[in-house]
């Protein structure tokens, strides 16, 4: 069986010539502080993602941070019946039921100070460990 695989691999060769690999494309990518992640999915938008993003832009703009932290959206980000909700990396804190006034907080307490804003973060549970298969 391999050595039809090979035959067939060197035929493709022959076919369309030397693989080439394809050159590094010519944008560079931002080096950021932090990236937000904001949800937009159906539940979050109901309850006011939008509203709550644009809280986050308006603060990063007023403590001169916006060129410091990039915020995107995401379609869903799941655990629709908490949001709206956002991921704020680093680390990887989540934050679910946000709302406009909570924003200042985030951009102060964990955007410009480095670490999560306890109370409005959510609590993270343990992974299930994986139940091991017996081998036949």
């Amino acid at each position: 069986m391999a050595k039809k695989k090979d035959k067939r691999a060197a035929e493709m060769r022959r076919e369309t010539g030397p693989v080439t690999v394809p050159a590094r494309p010519d944008a560079k990518v931002r080096d950021y502080d932090a990236h937000v992640l904001v949800c937009k999915g159906g539940d979050c938008k109901k309850r006011g993602s939008k509203d709550v993003q644009r809280a986050l832009k308006d603060e990063l703009r007023a403590a001169d941070m916006n060129r410091d932290v990039r915020i995107d959206s995401v379609e869903c980000l799941g655990l629709c019946k908490h949001g709206p909700n956002a991921i704020v990396y680093p680390p990887g804190t989540w934050y679910l039921g946000l709302i406009e006034a909570d924003a200042p907080e985030i951009v102060e307490g964990h955007l410009k100070n480095g670490g999560p804003v306890e109370h409005l973060a959510a609590e993270l549970r343990p992974r299930k460990k994986r139940r091991s298969r017996p081998r036949s």
